[in-house]
C-alpha cells in the first residue's frame, strides 16, 4: 500500500473521483480479491496461494481483523480502482466487507457530499455456510469461482458484468449506527451461535448441536439446566404493526435461507421481491419446539410458526445475529428496529460459469 492514508484518500474529493471513473460502464474491469485466510476453506495456504496467482499483488489482500480489512478495501477501492471486489470467505466476511464499504460512503457523504459508487462483489465461498453466496447459486471451489469470472469478463468493459441486485437489511439500535446484512436473527438466534460454536465449525457441529439441544428439552442434561434460560420466551416484537407479546424467536431474511445445497431451505425469497420475509416462532415451549425442528428447517412451515413473505418494519428488544454475526446490546432494554436498506447489493450471479 502507498505511505498515504488510505482511509482518508478513500473518503477524499480525489478518491471519490477515482471510485467514480473505476465505476463506469466503459472502465476496464479490475478484480482484487480480499481473502479471510481463517475462513474454513482457505486456511490452508496453498488454497490462497491459488487465488492470488490469479490477480496482480498489489491486487490480493489477506485480512486477519476489522480494522486491516476495512484499510484494505479502502485501498483496493480508491488507490487501486478496484470495480470488482472478491470476497474469498464465508457470510460473516462477505458481511464485514460490505459494512466497510458502507462506512466508507457515510464518511465520504458527510466530508462531500456526494455517495460514491459501490464496486460489484463477487463472492468466492470460503466459509462454513455461505448463505449469501448460494441464495446466487455460487458453488464450487473460490478459486474456481474467481478463474471463471476472469476468463469470461477479466478484460472486457464492466457493463459485461452480470449483475443480481440482492436486497440488504438496515439493522440499528436507538442511537446507534446502521449495520446493514442478509440474515437476521432474533435473541434465541444470538444465544444459540454461542451454544453451536462450542460443537464444532461446519454441519457436523450443527447436527451435534441439533441432537444436544433435542436431548436436552426431552430428557434433561447439565448443559440444558445451565443453559436453557437463553431459549427464551421473549416478549414485545412487533412487525408492520402486529404484535407479540411472547414470542421463542424471529428471522427476516433479503436471501434464501439455504442451509444445505437443495437439502434444507428454510426460506425462500423470489427475485425481486418487496421488503424482506419474516418468520415468527410463536411456540415458547421447549419440548414442543424439539417436535417443531422440521418444520423449522423447511420452508413449508407449520403450527406454532407465522410465516410473513413480504414486510417492512420490525422491532424487539435484545441482542441479535446478522449474517451469523453477533451483536450485544449497547444499553440494556434498547429498541432494536429492522427495516430494508434502500440499496440493494450488485453482485455477480452464477452465470459467470
Amino acid at each position: 500500500m502507498s505511505e498515504r492514508d488510505p482511509l482518508q484518500w478513500a473518503v477524499s474529493e480525489q478518491g471519490l473521483a477515482r471510485r467514480r471513473a473505476a465505476c463506469a460502464p466503459d472502465a476496464t474491469v479490475h478484480v482484487a480479491v480480499v481473502v479471510n485466510p481463517r475462513a474454513r476453506r482457505l486456511q490452508r495456504s496453498a488454497k490462497r496461494g491459488a487465488l492470488s496467482s490469479l490477480v496482480r499483488p498489489a491486487c490480493y489482500v489477506e485480512t486477519r481483523d476489522l480494522a486491516s480489512l476495512h484499510r484494505a478495501i479502502a485501498h483496493l477501492v480508491a488507490e487501486q480502482g478496484a470495480n470488482v471486489l472478491a470476497i474469498a470467505g464465508g457470510d460473516g466476511s462477505l458481511h464485514h466487507a460490505v459494512n466497510s464499504l458502507y462506512q466508507l460512503g457515510c464518511e465520504t457523504e458527510r466530508l462531500t457530499g456526494q455517495t460514491p459508487p459501490w464496486p460489484r462483489i463477487l463472492i468466492l465461498n470460503g466459509g462454513t455456510l455461505n448463505i449469501v453466496g448460494r441464495s446466487v447459486a455460487i458453488h464450487g471451489p473460490p478459486e474456481e469461482t474467481l478463474r471463471h469470472f476472469l476468463r469470461d469478463f477479466g478484460h472486457g468493459p464492466l457493463s459485461r458484468v452480470p449483475v443480481r441486485p440482492v436486497p440488504m437489511l438496515q439493522v440499528r439500535w436507538q442511537g446507534e449506527s446502521a449495520r446493514l446484512g442478509f440474515v437476521f436473527g432474533s435473541a434465541i438466534a444470538y444465544h444459540a451461535l454461542d451454544l453451536y460454536s462450542r460443537f464444532g465449525a461446519g454441519y457436523l457441529g450443527l447436527s451435534r448441536f441439533l441432537l444436544e439441544f433435542s436431548r436436552g428439552a426431552l430428557f434433561g442434561s447439565a448443559l440444558w439446566r445451565q443453559e436453557s434460560w437463553k431459549l427464551g420466551p421473549y416478549a414485545d416484537l412487533n412487525v408492520d404493526g402486529r404484535h407479540w407479546a411472547r414470542y421463542g424467536g424471529v428471522t427476516a431474511v433479503t436471501a434464501d435461507l439455504t442451509l444445505a445445497i437443495g437439502a434444507v431451505r428454510a426460506i425462500r425469497r423470489p427475485l425481486g421481491a418487496p421488503g424482506f420475509a419474516v418468520r415468527v416462532v410463536e411456540e415458547t415451549d421447549p419440548r414442543r419446539l424439539v417436535r417443531m425442528l422440521p418444520a423449522l428447517l423447511s420452508e413449508r412451515g407449520g403450527p406454532g410458526l407465522a410465516d410473513l413473505p413480504v414486510a417492512h418494519h420490525l422491532q424487539l428488544r435484545g441482542p441479535y445475529t446478522l449474517d451469523g454475526e453477533c451483536f450485544h446490546e449497547p444499553t440494556s432494554n434498547a429498541l432494536l428496529t429492522v427495516e430494508r436498506f434502500d440499496q440493494p447489493l450488485s453482485v455477480v450471479p452464477a452465470s459467470v460459469r
